[in-house]
């Protein structure tokens, strides 16, 4: 099984995007991709936007030789109608969605789905709703999750998680559990029983905010528990490499890790990459060259290969 991280924190942008080859499906998870609007009351800067367009080509051409594409929630960072990713990357696949109709907050299901839906209409071989369900191809078993909430609070909307098993192999995609808050959100983990993990972290960048300290804590001790189970591999990143002090925050499951033989690392070491939290370090960008950015309202057009 290949198993490639696209496009993450670590990499300099906002994104999950995956990429999963087995010998009889290759899939991409969440083919999609954004910047944060402000930070530190700063826009982006222009490193982050070339960043963007670089990583977005990535995507591009995984997801046009993709069979099979996930969408398990519909934040842009995870989808996309067609603004910066070509919304003809969905032409002639079966394309695998979080249910538009349930386990879905205000802002997803009246707005954002239906438009998402209605951008790709007419291009995918197929859609379908694929909570809780397990679609096969050969060999290879995609199992989808029952919908778990977007971390500990319900108001940000529900994701599906994403398990793909070839033989011996499987690596599960936790999507946005913000580092699993609760026993809802490591169930799938359990009945999953993945060698390869890809978790998205805890949001402690927002801590006192979006964040309380027991929520914090509570999401490190479920990762420490993950990290017994027998994994070879923990890929953390996304929400928590927002963080400069990501590192400091996860030394406890990098201890608990290293004594049970897990490897606890980024998309961008994965990829043998120098981590690079663009967001992060948007100040220090700025700092050093003050070139305020804006991703091009046209972008998807420009970065289309058909042209």
């Amino acid at each position: 099984m290949i198993i490639e991280p696209i496009a993450f924190e670590s990499l300099g942008v906002r994104s999950q995007a995956t990429y999963v080859e087995t010998k009889d499906v290759r899939i991409v998870i969440d083919p999609a991709i954004s910047l944060a609007p402000r930070r530190y009351g700063l826009p982006p800067h222009q490193v982050e936007v070339d960043t963007l367009m670089e990583l977005a080509k990535k995507i591009i051409e995984r997801a046009k030789i993709a069979d099979v594409l996930v969408v398990t929630h519909y934040h842009y960072d995870h989808h996309d109608p067609g603004y910066v990713i070509p919304k003809d990357v969905y032409k002639d696949k079966v394309v695998l969605i979080k249910d538009t109709n349930s386990f879905i907050n205000v802002s997803q299901g009246k707005i954002r789905a239906p438009k998402f839906l209605r951008s790709i209409k007419g291009l995918p071989k197929e859609i379908s709703s694929a909570d809780g369900r397990e679609y096969r191809f050969g060999g290879t078993k995609i199992s989808i999750s029952h919908p778990v909430p977007h971390g500990a609070d319900v108001r940000l909307g529900y994701v599906i998680q994403v398990n793909v098993k070839d033989g011996d192999t499987s690596v599960l995609f936790t999507s946005d559990v913000e580092g699993l808050p609760s026993d809802e959100h490591v169930k799938f983990t359990y009945s999953s029983n993945p060698n390869f993990i890809i978790i998205d972290g805890p949001l402690s960048y927002l801590l006192g905010r979006a964040l309380t300290e027991d929520q914090l804590q509570s999401s490190v001790k479920n990762m420490e528990k993950i990290a017994k189970l027998g994994l070879e591999k923990m890929v953390v990143d996304h929400h928590v490499l927002r963080d400069l002090n990501y590192l400091k925050v996860l030394s406890s499951l990098h201890d608990v890790a290293r004594s049970a033989g897990v490897k606890v690392t980024t998309a961008a070491e994965i990829l043998g990459l120098e981590v690079r939290q663009l967001e992060a370090k948007r100040r220090e960008l700025f700092a050093k060259d003050n070139r305020p950015a804006k991703i091009p309202k046209n972008l998807a057009d420009l970065l289309r290969t058909d042209q």
